[in-house]
């Protein structure tokens, strides 16, 4: 394509363009360089439809000689604007293609930003108005933990990158695997039985990290396998097993001889999920059993040869110390609860009294003890900066931890935790 455009200093200048591909070598000069820059940013700020006034760079006189030559009108030193339309009009005229397409050529594209984030926008509200509609559908509440669940998502970035039916279609996922909650179902079997791939919900993937999100948002603040653990949902049957120390199990199970066994051997015994399962937890009505927060006091107990049950829950109780308890609850056991002294701990307490255990040496009288019993030992113990959560087995507990906000260790008060459970078994 062959074109002229009149050059009011030096006469006609003819050119002529065979591809866009290729910058013209008049416009391509470096002396114009810096005006198609300041013309690239013009179109990323307001739009590659944009043709206002347009900004003009310093230019060297051979750069202000060829703008003339393009506008057809000389472009004097300290001229500050030009209409933006002229100039696309005038590429257009020599080049035969567009203004973008010539900018493009000559190394200076826009990027498109102004369209860019037009897009993202329009994009962004297609995917919250799928999980609106999504967490209405299958979650069936816009308020409460979901609300908080569902805008905790989306801020963090967890629906971001994904399509409208992708959005959709994991809140139908995290869902389908709440719906599991208590069932006994390992996440591996979830994840095949719902996604078809036993992986699909690895601590890796983004639907893990809904899920996990969406129990903490339900069932309160705990670690990702806790969080899974504590709503039935276990990673598998066999590991995180419950620790256990002298219960004097009935039957004839391969449980309960282990039990007798590794008991007259003196060493505690870790029950799994699944040995729970085949063989439930039985031991006469009226067994007194210490439930405790820390694994130390099993193993002073076995020690020892404390004649009396201890069960640990290693803090929060996941699947197997729930269903441990929930087993010999139902078989007529005395669960005694002892955790820290501390704001966790006494929450973890009023979560043990919920479920069936009577808190054991967790009054205020006790908190006073080993307050009292640090100080005489010249120990300065650890300050919790939480306060305490309500303690309705004995309130005037939270009134004294809150007054003083010192920890204690089970580990610190286990000889006396220990040797009054024995004493109270007998």
């Amino acid at each position: 394509m062959n074109s002229a455009v009149s050059n009011p200093m030096n006469g006609p200048v003819n050119t002529a363009v065979d591809s866009a591909a290729e910058p013209h070598p008049f416009l391509a000069d470096p002396s114009l360089r810096p005006l198609w820059q300041a013309v690239a940013a013009a179109l990323d700020r307001n739009g590659l439809d944009w043709r206002g006034r347009l900004a003009l760079p310093a230019l060297e006189p051979e750069g202000r000689r060829r703008l003339g030559v393009l506008v057809e009108r000389p472009v004097r030193e300290g001229r500050r604007a030009l209409p933006l339309a002229d100039v696309a009009a005038a590429v257009e005229r020599l080049t035969g293609v567009g203004l973008v397409e010539a900018l493009t050529a000559l190394g200076c594209a826009p990027r498109g930003r102004r369209e860019a984030a037009r897009t993202r926008r329009a994009q962004s509200e297609q995917r919250r108005a799928a999980l609106e509609a999504a967490v209405e559908a299958h979650l069936g509440q816009a308020g409460g933990w979901v609300a908080d669940w569902r805008d905790a998502a989306w801020s963090d970035g967890l629906f971001a990158g994904r399509e409208p039916d992708q959005v959709t279609d994991l809140v139908r996922a995290v869902a389908a695997v709440l719906a599991h909650t208590g069932s006994g179902l390992s996440r591996g079997e979830i994840a095949a039985r719902e996604r078809g791939d036993a992986h699909a919900l690895d601590s890796s993937t983004r639907l893990a990290a809904l899920v996990t999100r969406a129990l903490v948002a339900r069932d309160g603040p705990a670690g990702e396998r806790a969080a899974w653990e504590r709503a039935g949902i276990p990673l598998d049957l066999v590991s995180a097993p419950v620790l256990t120390w002298a219960l004097p199990l009935l039957g004839e199970s391969a449980v309960a001889a282990s039990a007798r066994a590794m008991t007259a051997a003196g060493l505690p015994l870790h029950l799994t999920v699944l040995a729970l399962r085949a063989a439930p937890l039985a031991v006469p009505a009226g067994t007194p059993v210490l439930v405790v927060e820390n694994p130390r006091l099993v193993e002073a107990a076995a020690r020892r040869g404390l004649q009396a049950a201890v069960l640990c829950t290693g803090g929060n109780p996941a699947t197997a110390p729930s269903e441990a308890m929930a087993q010999l609850r139902a078989g007529g056991a005395e669960l005694r609860y002892h955790g820290d002294f501390d704001a966790a701990g006494l929450t973890m307490t009023a979560r043990a009294r919920a479920a069936g255990c009577e808190p054991f040496h967790m009054a205020a009288a006790d908190y006073r003890a080993a307050l009292a019993a640090a100080r005489a030992e010249g120990v300065d113990l650890p300050r919790d900066p939480a306060p305490p959560p309500a303690t309705p087995w004995d309130p005037d507990l939270a009134v004294e931890f809150d007054a003083h906000r010192a920890i204690v260790h089970e580990e610190r008060v286990m000889d006396a935790v220990l040797s009054a459970h024995g004493f109270a078994g007998r």
